[in-house]
């Protein structure tokens, strides 16, 4: 980092607390967000819980970029966070694929109510080679977007004959797109090479 970025991430450290203008403030994440400097974790994990999206994908980013400084803050914030929140901070620990955050991923899928969440969580399960029985259990979700991802995270990881026919017994799912993915998974599967 040049001396000129140093010092635009320290003025816009001091300067983020200070400005109300959502514009100048926006302008202060961009400029934090692409610093990957981890000073920067904490108002960027404030910026995730802005009522305004303009700052979410930014805030991902540079959390993101921050990588594993960025890990321990993201984690310790999940309890406080408003689903929203907490559904931005997962995906920026998925993007960043620190192995810290499989328990948050383990317990999540099971507690969120919502379903964004639950997603995300099957997400960055699915990057843990020894998950395949919690993304069998996620195919149970009551919710059919969840179940619906797990199914494509377990596709992304090759077939076994144990998630074949776990993902047989969706075939009476009453979700149609559910059915439809399904059946696109098998004759995929069953394609000829």
């Amino acid at each position: 980092m040049s001396t000129t970025e140093k010092m635009a991430v320290e003025r816009a450290l001091a300067e983020f607390d200070r400005v109300g203008a959502p514009a100048a403030l926006l302008t202060i994440v961009r400029t934090l967000a692409t610093s990957a400097d981890p000073r920067a974790a904490d108002p960027l994990l404030r910026a995730l819980t802005f009522n305004d999206a303009a700052f979410h994908d930014i805030a991902i980013e540079g959390l993101t970029a921050i990588g594993e400084p960025a890990v321990e803050p993201l984690l310790a914030s999940l309890d406080g966070m408003d689903y929203g929140a907490r559904y931005r901070a997962l995906r920026a620990l998925v993007a960043i694929g620190d192995p810290r955050a499989r328990p948050a991923y383990e317990y999540w899928l099971g507690a969120d109510i919502i379903p964004g969440v639950r997603c995300i969580c099957v997400k960055g399960l699915a990057r843990f080679p020894d998950t395949e029985a919690l993304l069998l259990k996620a195919l149970e979700d009551k919710v059919w977007v969840v179940r619906y991802y797990a199914i494509q995270m377990l596709c992304e990881r090759g077939l076994t004959p144990q998630t074949r026919a776990a993902l047989a017994t969706l075939a009476a799912d009453p979700e149609r797109v559910v059915r439809l993915k399904l059946a696109q998974v098998f004759a995929r599967a069953d394609a000829p090479v």
